[in-house]
């Protein structure tokens, strides 16, 4: 990634956490930690939050400050994890590392979509608070992190994750190895979408049919080769990827051996 001077700046400046939040479970108003702090957990995310996890990239939501008095909200009202003040944090690229407090550090994915919840905030237009709303992140060291800690950007970088989903679909695609397999389930879970995107996904692969993407590697969500892609079954065989039958009509392919391990994809 680019480390050009506007970076070298940024990486000079520290922020620092000005408030924490978790998730107990999705859908429920937002807690504030005990004693003002939190545990993240390397490819985990925050300890007791409902995004922790070890496959997306949803497990930490950061908010600038800046952002939340621009547009007349309070710390928590975003649904964010961490507020950072004295950070540019909106204008940090996707790949950037943050070191916060002693020892952890996250990886920026994307920025956090615009929902329907921001309706409910009173911030109109919505599509103002678009790259406004926060940036997503996982953890990539695990440590103790509380209020009044600095924040800091590190001198190192990943490769950049697409903000928008189909992109990202194409993103995960491309680096599905040679000989194995993904589902539509663990493809959702790596983009950090719903459930509802099994519907989106065969969209997606039409849309790129013919073109350079090992679309032949994905499988439905019960690991069945799928009506989208043109020569699926010799393709994959090609591959040395077994294809069984039930009763010569349904085709899956055991992904407990020929599944791609997706648990560092981000990391």
């Amino acid at each position: 990634m680019d480390g050009g001077v506007g970076m070298e700046k940024v990486q000079n400046i520290q922020g620092r956490v000005i408030a924490l939040f978790i998730k107990a479970e999705k859908g429920l108003p937002l807690s504030k930690p005990r004693d003002g702090k939190f545990l993240l957990r390397a490819r985990f995310g925050i300890e007791g939050d409902a995004n922790a996890g070890s496959v997306g990239p949803r497990q930490v939501l950061l908010v600038a400050m800046e952002t939340l008095h621009e547009f007349k909200l309070q710390p928590g009202d975003l649904r964010e994890n961490v507020v950072v003040a004295g950070l540019p944090l909106d204008d940090l690229p996707s790949g950037s590392v943050l070191g916060l407090g002693d020892s952890a550090t996250v990886r920026l994915t994307y920025y956090c979509e615009v929902c329907k919840y921001i309706g409910t905030l009173g911030v109109k237009p919505i599509q103002s608070l678009e790259n406004r709303r926060g940036l997503l992140a996982v953890v990539l060291t695990g440590g103790v992190v509380c209020e009044g800690d600095p924040v800091r950007v590190l001198d190192r970088c990943y490769d950049p994750v697409p903000d928008r989903t189909s992109d990202r679909f194409l993103w995960v695609v491309k680096q599905i190895p040679f000989g194995k397999v993904m589902t539509y389930k663990q493809i959702v879970d790596v983009l950090g979408v719903s459930r509802s995107y099994y519907r989106v996904l065969p969209t997606y692969m039409r849309r790129v049919a013919g073109q350079a993407y090992p679309l032949h590697r994905i499988l439905d969500s019960k690991g069945c080769l799928t009506p989208h892609v043109d020569n699926q079954r010799a393709l994959l065989a090609c591959e040395g990827v077994e294809i069984n039958a039930e009763g010569g009509s349904t085709e899956w392919v055991d992904v407990s051996v020929f599944g791609w391990d997706i648990s560092g994809i981000y990391y």
